[in-house]
């Protein structure tokens, strides 16, 4: 989430220490894909499950799913499947099962794998796979196993995840441990809810929540891994903050302490949601007493997710579908609690977050260096202004006229964009971050979770 580029340049200097906190809880992703799926070109030992097979082809197809390239990572396996040994495509298949939201079917190749070709896979191997399933097992609430399953990752293999992940790994750990004795998160829906919004003076979609029987507006982000509150709100609202101790990374290795909550239930309008997991932080994390603003929570990740298929119409509505529309259409998929979007342009099928906290859409480094020359040809040098780990900074910038989108079968134009120069961690992979100038360009945006595809309507 980034506030707005009008925001004048006193207050940017007097809130960047704050605002770069919220950032680190909003950006953090226990289950980046990055961080989990580490590439091994040399050392994947799966003969004993398919003596035949297509070595290159396998390296390939892991350096793409590393680079998060999911939807080439399928196309690809369906065309070579015949080539690769039989525990590379229970792998791959758990992965991309996985990233596709189809957990069930995750965790079933999952056990599959162990049982052909558990004594093949190196630690590494089972380092990511038993990640994996934890992620599985979050996603379903089933909080107990999630951390079993991540426990035997850093206890048994951890020595071979790199430092960073394993630092990562355990913070996850801390985060969904002490979740363990509480029931999962319910959804209570018959029929089609229609929840009011509003929008803040940074622009932010904004939804009234119910806890304990006190109200507050709370910002409602894609962007956000997961649900966040104040330590005032969470005491007001009466929420279960637990003997807990989680800290929140970000991009340069810095932490935010946080502890974890429980709500013992939550209404967005008319809509019931039960045992709702929150990361708590301190007030001054989120207090903006320059600018007369404070962040009271965020409904982030997981209770979107459960929502299955979700319309927001431009500045009057939030509709969860009770009964999810079905589409010839999957433009979606899952890094974790990250959503990535595939979008068209230039000819190119790209990958972007979906983040509707950031005002802006923008092109990454990646993108960049990808498209060099012709950037240098057409677009005009610039210096943007944003807030990343450390402080707020300039980037190097260029800025592009007239862009032509495509997503879910629409067709837009962006009159500015910017392409970044300088390498962002953030974005890593990714060719860019979609913001609220595309998903709110049409009346109405689709989210589904259940074929994975985003749209819009008129």
């Amino acid at each position: 989430m980034t506030f707005p580029d009008n925001l004048t340049e006193k207050y940017i200097v007097s809130l960047q220490d704050k605002f770069l906190k919220y950032n680190d809880v909003k950006l953090i992703n226990f289950f980046d894909m990055k961080s989990i799926i580490l590439i091994l070109l040399s050392a994947i030992i799966l003969a004993s499950c398919s003596p035949k097979s297509n070595t290159a082809t396998e390296r390939q197809l892991l350096q793409m799913l590393d680079k998060k390239d999911i939807f080439r990572v399928e196309t690809l396996l369906e065309e070579k499947r015949s080539q690769l040994s039989k525990g590379i495509v229970l792998y791959i298949e758990a992965h991309l099962q996985n990233a596709f939201n189809s957990t069930e079917q995750s965790l079933q190749t999952i056990d599959v794998l162990f049982d052909r070709c558990g004594k093949s896979l190196n630690d590494t191997l089972l380092f990511n796979i038993f990640s994996i399933k934890s992620d599985n097992l979050l996603k379903q609430n089933r909080y107990r196993e999630s951390a079993e399953a991540l426990k035997i990752a850093l206890d048994k293999y951890g020595h071979a995840a790199d430092s960073v992940l394993l630092v990562d790994s355990w913070d996850s750990y801390n985060a969904i441990e002490p979740l363990k004795t509480f029931l999962p998160q319910k959804m209570h829906i018959t029929s089609d809810v229609t929840i009011p919004v509003s929008r803040n003076q940074f622009g932010h979609v904004m939804v009234q929540v119910s806890i304990g029987g006190q109200s507050e507006d709370f910002i409602f982000d894609t962007g956000a891994s997961l649900c966040v509150i104040s330590e005032s709100n969470a005491q007001r609202m009466g929420i279960h903050v637990l003997e807990s101790s989680v800290n929140v990374g970000n991009s340069i290795g810095s932490k935010v302490h946080s502890k974890v909550g429980v709500a013992d239930s939550l209404w967005m309008g008319d809509l019931l949601f039960e045992n709702v997991a929150f990361l708590v932080v301190s007030d001054e994390i989120f207090s903006f007493p320059e600018v007369n603003f404070f962040i009271h929570g965020i409904i982030g990740f997981p209770v979107m997710y459960q929502m299955q298929e979700l319309r927001i119409r431009k500045d009057e509505s939030i509709t969860v579908a009770a009964r999810p529309a079905k589409r010839n259409l999957r433009n979606l998929f899952l890094n974790g609690q990250t959503l990535v979007v595939q979008v068209e342009t230039g000819g190119d099928a790209l990958r972007f977050k979906m983040d509707t906290g950031a005002n802006t859409t923008e092109f990454s480094e990646k993108y960049f260096v990808e498209h060099n020359n012709e950037i240098l040809e057409k677009a005009v040098p610039a210096t943007v202004t944003r807030g990343g780990g450390g402080g707020f900074v300039d980037n190097e910038a260029y800025i592009m006229k007239n862009v032509q989108f495509k997503i879910g079968g629409r067709e837009l134009t962006i009159p500015d964009m910017t392409v970044l120069a300088e390498k962002l961690a953030f974005l890593d992979d990714y060719d860019g971050n979609l913001g609220q100038d595309v998903l709110m360009h049409f009346n109405q945006l689709i989210l589904n979770f259940v074929d994975m595809y985003l749209t819009f309507e008129d």
